[in-house]
């Protein structure tokens, strides 16, 4: 199922998709100054092959470019400055597609958290923006990520959001994204559509199950 009027919006969409223990959820960019889908996934690509910021540094320190450009409150002990940004020490990916949003001129990507502004420093907040904005889809939804949207991803299935990326393509088999603060720094990545991966976490899953039964029963029998 399409959605060309949600395509054609300058706001952002959130939407979900799901992969092996992953529900995925993908924001679109909302409506203001109709910003081109190519020009946000245009920024996102030019933040990941920007060696200067795509890291964290140290590495493996949290210190990151992104945190420091919109959360000046954060910890800052040993960490760098780049283009007059002093790096924070933070969980950066939320920080990530904020400043893709922003940069991008997305509406309302660049208001201030305690501002009134929807996206802070929480991967959680990209789903609040959506709600607010009327741009949020869920699993389920039948809707297609598109280019620019942001994509949300509760790892352990318990309804809490732990991690945001930014769309840059999607087919029927793959949804392509970048995301800040995987392992440390910026990368690009494919994702298989939740039903096949979902499948494959099943399976050993049960077998697991049948292993334990099976032990439970041997243990019966023998009398331990």
């Amino acid at each position: 199922m399409t959605h060309p009027k949600k395509q054609a919006r300058p706001l952002a969409t959130v939407l979900s998709i799901a992969a092996v223990a992953v529900c995925a959820v993908a924001v679109s960019p909302a409506p203001a100054a109709a910003v081109p889908r190519s020009t946000i996934v245009s920024v996102a690509q030019g933040e990941l092959n920007d060696s200067s910021r795509n890291h964290e540094s140290p590495a493996g320190s949290g210190c990151n470019f992104y945190t420091g450009y919109f959360r000046t409150w954060k910890p800052a002990d040993g960490c760098p400055s780049t283009d007059g940004v002093r790096w924070r020490d933070s969980d950066w990916c939320a920080d990530f597609v904020k400043y893709v949003w922003s940069k991008a001129g997305v509406t309302h990507a660049s208001i201030p958290e305690g501002t009134d502004g929807a996206i802070t420093g929480w991967a959680s907040s990209l789903k609040d923006y959506g709600q607010r904005y009327g741009t949020w889809h869920s699993r389920g939804s039948g809707y297609t990520p598109q280019p620019g949207d942001a994509v949300v991803f509760d790892w352990d299935g318990d309804g809490d959001i732990n991690h945001v990326g930014v769309v840059t393509s999607a087919t029927s088999s793959t949804v392509s994204t970048i995301e800040g603060n995987s392992d440390n720094r910026t990368r690009a990545k494919s994702l298989l559509p939740l039903q096949l991966r979902h499948r494959r976490l099943q399976r050993p899953r049960r077998r697991l199950v049948r292993r334990l039964r099976l032990r439970g029963r041997l243990r019966r029998q023998r009398g331990g």
